[in-house]
């Protein structure tokens, strides 16, 4: 958006003085404080300062869009036994795969902002109070009338979802219109995260945006169902990370052996995926791209896999900080099998104990006494 010369020359004075307070502000530029004031609040939604501090919004984040939700499971603490009650432990978290990517890197030190939608709700304002401390959640928007996304699972005793119930209408809101009051904060991203969350046609906006500000995407898979909201054209996603079930369902094919995974890896790539990754549980990963072929990395520990939740979003997080720290593709993604496994071990969908000293130093004993690559 472009700026008229008051605007920049609001700028350019808390760009010198970052402390300024209005009515000073106001004197310098020959304005009345009023006139100011509303100059200040275009400027905020053209998001070029950030709320009513006056912080410039001249960073590069990581942008995640997408899922915001409440998780709510009900693991079962006995054999399941359909048509009768049991004794269950029930537990309460801040989820949606966006946010949890976002929550992953905020962990990892990098800078993020989370694009999502939610209600008014005591649910939006728990979602907040955890996630402000993580990433920048100004442009999640509150929409009145429209209650919180809510993910409801039941657990079984081997840590198998057994029934998942979601309630997210509110999702189909994240349109390419909503999109388009934030694009000067969005041109400023150095990676783009998206998940299936968002309708069709918003993935296919953000393709084609960042294609034209050459701006990597990284699109994540959230359920079979959610399927449908993948895009008709792949070409230009930089990666796509998903889960070998919604891939077989997707494809209509069974993926129980490593060649079955390979088969599937290059199925994707066919569509003109960059990259692509396959998750089958917390110790195995098929990825490959069209440079490089296809290869298995498989995560060996005494540990079992525990818990199903948040292993993808853990890995995406992994994958493109180490990247951004310079390591290479088969580290990165050795970096994000890493924090996968360790997440699938916690009863969080994103572990309290993440930093970026910990991953590195989980990686690094990965690297001795865990990895089989192929």
């Amino acid at each position: 958006m472009s700026l008229n010369e008051k605007e920049k020359l609001i700028l350019e004075t808390i760009r010198e003085n970052p402390f300024i307070a209005q009515q000073e502000l106001a004197d310098s530029i020959g304005l009345s404080r009023s006139a100011t004031a509303n100059l200040i609040s275009g400027l905020v939604k053209k998001d070029y300062l950030l709320g009513k501090a006056y912080v410039l919004n001249e960073e590069e984040p990581i942008i995640c869009i997408g899922g915001a939700n409440i998780d709510r499971r009900y693991l079962v603490k006995d054999t399941m036994i359909q048509g009768t009650s049991h004794n269950v432990q029930s537990r309460t978290n801040v989820g949606g795969v966006a946010r949890n990517v976002a929550e992953n890197l905020g962990r990892l030190e990098e800078k993020v902002m989370l694009f999502s939608v939610a209600g008014n709700d005591a649910e939006w304002k728990m979602i907040e109070n955890h996630s402000e401390h993580f990433m920048n959640i100004k442009t999640v928007d509150t929409i009145e009338g429209c209650p919180t996304g809510m993910f409801t699972e039941v657990i079984d005793e081997n840590g198998e979802m057994v029934l998942g119930l979601a309630e997210v209408e509110i999702f189909d809101r994240m349109t390419p219109e909503w999109l388009s009051r934030h694009l000067s904060v969005l041109k400023r991203s150095k990676y783009i995260i998206i998940d299936l969350n968002c309708p069709k046609e918003t993935i296919e906006f953000i393709n084609g945006f960042a294609g034209k500000y050459d701006i990597p995407v990284a699109l994540l898979t959230v359920s079979v169902q959610r399927l449908s909201n993948l895009p008709s054209y792949l070409e230009g996603i930089r990666v796509l990370i998903t889960k070998h079930n919604e891939t077989a369902a997707y494809f209509g094919m069974t993926i129980e052996t490593d060649d079955d995974l390979k088969i599937a890896v290059k199925k994707w790539l066919d569509k003109g995926l960059e990259n692509v990754v396959i998750s089958k549980g917390n110790s195995k990963i098929g990825f490959g791209n069209q440079k490089n072929g296809v290869h298995i990395i498989n995560y060996s520990s005494n540990r079992g896999e525990r818990y199903n939740w948040g292993m993808n979003e853990a890995f995406c997080a992994g994958v493109i900080h180490s990247r951004f720290q310079g390591k290479d593709l088969v580290d990165s993604v050795i970096v994000g099998l890493t924090n996968a496994h360790h997440t699938s071990n916690s009863l969080y969908v994103v572990r309290p104990n993440l930093s970026k000293n910990q991953l590195e130093s989980e990686y690094h004993t990965s690297l001795a006494n865990n990895i089989f690559y192929e």
